[in-house]
């Protein structure tokens, strides 16, 4: 599957320029399509009823309130502004056409779109019709509402989550790691990731020995795959009494990976987050993009 189309959150902020860089790494090898999704805060909504409340306290005629609505409506606050300046940017940078239908196959487009005020039920049902959704992970998260978001998606748009770091990477998917557990959780992020696999100038299979898990080895995975055209080096460790987090992430940094792939959230969001579970911690320490699946 190549991931033809990419849907971008894009909230302003200028650390999440990597966000939308890491959409653009990800679509341009198929000569894809990225959306940057731009959800306007509360505090730039303006509803009529305000308006009028405070039109009227002025003593402004229906005349005068009627033409302050339509400003309000044609006007966007600094924060979208922002968002859109920072997608045209990206998207000029990396050369891609702006087009609002599908062109022919093969060439590099992009297009923004804002949304009023959406809940992360909403987004995760746009996300449906993508083939990835990218989200940043940034140290400024009021409300946890990017933590909220990303675990709607993974758990309701059925489509995988690429999870940018705050530095935008030389490349996406040229150097992969594939966090295996033996799990169908992790055959599904494995499968997923192949979309991945035809520019990879190595592939990786990491399997952390533990008492938990059955089913099939790494190496069956690496024989599978190499059933695919895909070399692939497997790549055992222990825990040591060491956090798993920790142990995946170690390896991904010495095998150099710029992609690390692997299911997330394996027990329910809700207790994962109670426990400060494996998910949670790499999504709290990973530097490096992070391709997920649920």
């Amino acid at each position: 599957m190549a991931m033809t189309t990419v849907l971008a959150l894009v909230n302003g902020a200028r650390e999440e320029r990597s966000t939308i860089e890491c959409a653009f790494l990800a679509a341009r090898r198929d000569g894809g399509h990225v959306v940057g999704l731009h959800i306007v805060p509360k505090s730039e909504t303006v509803t009529a009823e305000n308006m009028l409340m405070s039109r009227e306290s002025l003593g402004a005629s229906g005349t005068d309130m009627m033409a302050a609505l339509v400003a309000a409506e044609r006007s966007e606050g600094a924060v979208t502004r922002a968002a859109r300046q920072l997608f045209g940017e990206v998207s000029a940078a990396m050369r891609a056409q702006i087009v609002e239908t599908p062109p022919n196959p093969g060439y590099l487009t992009a297009c923004f779109r804002v949304w009023p005020e959406a809940e992360p039920q909403q987004i995760a049902e746009q996300g449906r019709v993508f083939d990835l959704i990218v989200i940043g992970m940034t140290p400024e998260d009021p409300g946890h509402r990017a933590r909220k978001t990303l675990r709607a998606v993974l758990f309701n748009a059925g489509r995988p989550v690429l999870v940018a770091p705050q530095a935008t990477p030389p490349a996406v998917g040229r150097r992969i790691l594939i966090a295996w557990n033996r799990s169908a959780l992790s055959a599904r992020a494995a499968a997923i990731a192949r979309s991945f696999f035809s520019d990879a100038e190595q592939v990786g299979i990491l399997s952390v020995v533990t008492e938990e898990g059955s089913g099939p080895t790494a190496q069956d995975l690496a024989d599978y795959i190499g059933w695919h055209g895909i070399t692939a080096e497997v790549i055992e460790t222990e825990l040591y009494g060491r956090r798993l987090g920790d142990v995946i992430l170690e390896e991904a940094d010495r095998f150099a990976a710029d992609l690390l792939v692997m299911g997330a959230y394996s027990e329910s969001s809700f207790r994962d987050s109670l426990t400060g579970g494996v998910t949670n911690y790499i999504l709290s320490h990973a530097t490096l993009p992070l391709l997920l699946t649920h």
